[in-house]
């Protein structure tokens, strides 16, 4: 089904959810597939006609692949539009990019959300993989008992570490009670990201103290050697690791994302505006309600 899109960066201005969160995911062989969690919502919002913005560019619901010229400033004039923000946490994506959209979404722009931790099943809709305290946990295809995925999951967490590091420095030139250091030297009170650990939750929780107005430093440690050519801190360990110390990252890669999913049920600011959900049912029912609650049926 094609869904009820905007087609260019003028129509964007009457997105009024924007869909967004979890993607791509690996399979137990390490492919990579399109994320299909959020399809009955979009599927439903398309027959009640509602104009929404999924970034998860694919032909078969957009029409088109994904192009940077196109599609990046539409994603930016989507959000900027909309009234609604859905965010999808999977089990099988680490999650970290939309934990910080979370973040400065709800704290700083106060609008109108709902957190939908999926279950990871295409073709099931049940309360998905949790601890025994309730919370949802971090869960990828194949990362036990598979080579190739193992090695796909390792280049995933990677990504998923630099591209956090990237958001936050994007995101202090804007959140003014956020400041950035790079230097050895830290004092107490400043939140240090060393090169050496994905600190997923770390950058979190300061991103949530940052948009709620309170002041946060980030520290930055490891020096030139930890830092890309453009100067974006860098998460660094080694390309090929031997197979003990791949499942010992991969074994903290798993702890950090599930930790990840509790920070975010313990910080994020339960109101009327926000709903917590765990299945597409009550995504679906929460989307209305708010659609009801701010009125732009």
């Amino acid at each position: 089904m094609l869904w009820n899109l905007p087609k260019t960066v003028e129509e964007a201005d009457s997105v009024r959810v924007f869909s967004g969160g979890a993607c791509n995911i690996r399979d137990a062989q390490g492919q990579l597939l399109r994320n299909v969690e959020r399809d009955t919502i979009n599927n439903w919002m398309t027959e009640k006609n509602i104009v929404f913005y999924d970034p998860q560019i694919h032909p078969d619901t957009h029409g088109m692949e994904y192009t940077f010229e196109i599609h990046s400033p539409m994603e930016i004039a989507a959000r900027r539009a909309s009234s609604i923000n859905l965010f999808e946490i999977s089990p099988r994506t680490f999650g970290g990019v939309a934990s910080l959209e979370i973040a400065v979404d709800e704290f700083r722009n106060n609008q109108p959300t709902v957190i939908f931790f999926s279950d990871g099943n295409n073709d099931k809709d049940m309360i998905p993989a949790h601890t025994t305290n309730g919370y949802p946990v971090f869960a990828p295809y194949g990362i036990q008992d598979n080579d190739v995925a193992r090695k796909a999951h390792y280049r995933e967490m990677v990504k998923n570490a630099n591209n956090m590091r990237k958001y936050l420095l994007r995101f202090a030139k804007d959140v003014t009670a956020l400041t950035v250091t790079f230097g050895e030297q830290t004092f107490e009170g400043d939140v240090v990201i060393s090169p050496f650990r994905m600190h997923a939750v770390d950058i979190f929780r300061a991103m949530v103290d940052a948009s709620s107005g309170r002041r946060v430093v980030i520290n930055f440690t490891g020096g030139e050697e930890a830092r890309d050519v453009d100067g974006n801190p860098i998460f660094r360990v080694p390309e090929n690791p031997p197979r003990p110390q791949l499942e010992a990252l991969l074994d903290e890669y798993v702890d950090e994302g599930s930790e990840l999913r509790q920070a975010i049920c313990n910080l994020v600011r339960i109101n009327v505006y926000v709903r917590v959900v765990y299945t597409q049912k009550t995504a679906i029912s929460a989307v209305e309600e708010l659609m009801t609650v701010i009125d732009i049926t």
